[in-house]
């Protein structure tokens, strides 16, 4: 690996820790949780502070992410307060349902959790910022292929299988289908026991205001309470996303 590449790969992995602590950090606390040369983490924040992405305090001499990087990519939700809405609406399922709510993205074969809001329950289902999972593998990642044609999604779970680790389960491309088709026929799915023993997840899409543009999002929640309150939490999602698009209903462009 390259030193570039190398140095691009700890920048990210930097705002992901950001993004999972929501507060100013110390560069020892930086080190601690990347596992890298505080000498390297010390080289990269002073690029980071000098090119406005990051902000340095030095009576508490701890750093944040800066108000411009907030800003950065938001032209890709469509709008300048895309991200902050966002939020808002990851915030009001967290204190409507009380379960972990997760936001994420289609990168390559995985989904990647971009935003996760972690339940305070005592028993919970706990994920991280940054975290990637095969498609077929997160309810996140069966509504992310509901918007693609059978065979596109076929192809995707045959690449997986040709580039997976020889002691990795290989998907069942069959199984898969099923899921995504069930997905795309009621605009939600359910999984349990996926990726996480004894949890699982509702999720839907989240359309964005780039025209034909899609997140993923759903509340996570160990199985017990996920049959219980299974309604509660459907409509409970399903309602706050649609005032989210605005009352417009999915529109499935696909095979």
């Amino acid at each position: 690996m390259t030193e570039g590449v190398k140095s691009a790969e700890r920048v990210l992995a930097i705002f992901e820790v950001f993004e999972a602590e929501r507060r100013p950090l110390r560069i020892s606390e930086l080190v601690k949780r990347l596992e890298i040369p505080q000498s390297s983490t010390s080289t990269l924040m002073k690029t980071l502070v000098s090119n406005g992405l990051v902000e340095f305090d030095p009576d508490t001499r701890t750093f944040q992410p800066s108000v411009r990087l907030a800003f950065l990519g938001n032209w890709v939700l469509g709008s300048s307060d895309g991200l902050a809405q966002i939020q808002t609406l990851l915030q009001q399922l967290a204190a409507e349902t009380g379960e972990t709510v997760i936001v994420g993205a289609q990168n390559g074969l995985h989904v990647q959790y971009l935003s996760v809001i972690v339940s305070e329950h005592q028993v919970r289902f706990s994920l991280r910022p940054g975290l990637m999972r095969p498609l077929h593998l997160a309810g996140l990642g069966i509504m992310l292929m509901s918007q693609k044609p059978d065979d596109e999604v076929g192809r995707i779970v045959r690449r997986y299988n040709a580039e997976a680790d020889p002691e990795t389960p290989l998907a069942v491309e069959s199984e898969v289908l099923d899921m995504v088709r069930r997905a795309r026929a009621h605009g939600y799915c359910e999984t349990a026991n996926l990726a996480s023993p004894g949890a699982g997840v509702i999720a839907t899409l989240l359309p964005l205001a780039v025209e034909g543009r899609f997140l993923a999002i759903g509340l996570g929640a160990p199985l017990d309470r996920l049959d219980s309150r299974r309604d509660l939490l459907k409509d409970a999602l399903l309602g706050e996303v649609n005032k989210f698009a605005g009352g417009s209903a999915f529109r499935y462009q696909v095979a």
